[in-house]
């Protein structure tokens, strides 16, 4: 009886050291993960900073705003290549791969992230590298199409423009086309992937940092507070501010409403009540928040002489808005 006793704890004993094998195992393997998720989630901010300069100087050729003096004194060469080159970003996926081949071995408590990870590499990757690759397409046939139809192509690297070369990027309708094709690629495809993929790649970061209860603080390209703030303090700030003015913007508008309230331990901000847009941002310091969903959103809680919280003011998707609390 005791021998037999004595196999079974050993028995047990063995099958706890092959668990805590396997879960090391898959600790390792999140990890690579984190790490590919951590490379795209810096590239995707590139991306997306790339090609909102890009928009910006589409926007000017779209609506005639270019000059022929600005395509004479385009020394950097930024108007003459507007549509001619592109930003590439190639998601890493080894970690998820290697993830997916031991996925039967991933204990119970670590299994939540595998859903927002199929999310990740199967539905986002496959847009991202549609729209990528249709960048491609565009930006090589537009190089070809004036390779064949113009003869001064290749002196399109020379320091100054010809005024044929001009005359054709101010006035050509079918390159217009080309602009509005990049455009749509670009901008409204691809980066717009781009930052539903960026938005969930740092929630699954986040999300295996603490299923594996990673002890290293967050890096910096990971949205998170600077500054520690206490559940009271959080409070200040919770309520319904109303836009007041939209910086640019002349004409009237309907009511909105930004709804800020506490959600885990943040604040998000909810416009009209749509739960589609969602802002979830975070303290650079007491008073001055920033985003996660838009790399580019800033704001400021102004207070009066006797330090309530009276007004907001907030630049998302590069236009400022002005709100007053209610």
């Amino acid at each position: 009886m005791l021998v037999i006793i004595g196999i079974l704890i050993a028995l047990q004993i063995n099958n706890k050291n092959e668990q805590r094998k396997t879960e090391n195992k898959i600790v390792s393997i999140l990890k690579e993960v984190q790490h590919d998720l951590g490379l795209d989630i810096q590239k995707s901010d590139e991306l997306i900073a790339y090609y909102k300069t890009k928009d910006s100087i589409i926007n000017l050729i779209q609506t005639d705003k270019l000059t022929y003096d600005d395509y004479k004194n385009d020394y950097q060469n930024a108007l003459r290549y507007a549509i001619m080159n592109a930003f590439h970003m190639k998601i890493h996926a080894n970690g998820y791969t290697n993830l997916i081949e031991n996925v039967d071995n991933v204990p119970k408590k670590l299994k939540a992230v595998i859903e927002p990870l199929n999310e990740i590499y199967i539905y986002n990757k496959y847009e991202i590298d549609k729209f990528d690759n249709r960048m491609d397409f565009i930006t090589d046939r537009v190089r070809d199409d004036l390779a064949k139809s113009k003869d001064w192509y290749y002196r399109l690297d020379w320091p100054q423009l010809e005024d044929e070369m001009i005359d054709f990027f101010l006035n050509d309708p079918y390159y217009k086309n080309d602009v509005y094709l990049y455009q749509n690629a670009s901008w409204t495809h691809l980066s717009n992937h781009v930052t539903v993929f960026r938005e969930n790649a740092i929630n699954a970061y986040k999300q295996i940092n603490t299923l594996i209860e990673s002890n290293e603080p967050l890096p910096d390209f990971i949205p998170h507070n600077l500054v520690d703030l206490t559940t009271a303090q959080l409070k200040e700030y919770v309520g319904t501010f109303k836009v007041v003015e939209v910086e640019g913007f002349d004409g009237e508008f309907p009511d909105m409403n930004y709804k800020i309230q506490i959600q885990d331990n943040d604040l998000i901000g909810v416009m009209n009540g749509d739960l589609e847009d969602v802002d979830l941002f975070y303290f650079e310091t007491a008073d001055k928040i920033f985003g996660q969903t838009d790399i580019y959103f800033k704001g400021e809680f102004i207070r009066d002489s006797t330090n309530e919280i009276t007004s907001l003011i907030i630049m998302k998707f590069g236009t400022r808005v002005y709100l007053d609390k209610l």
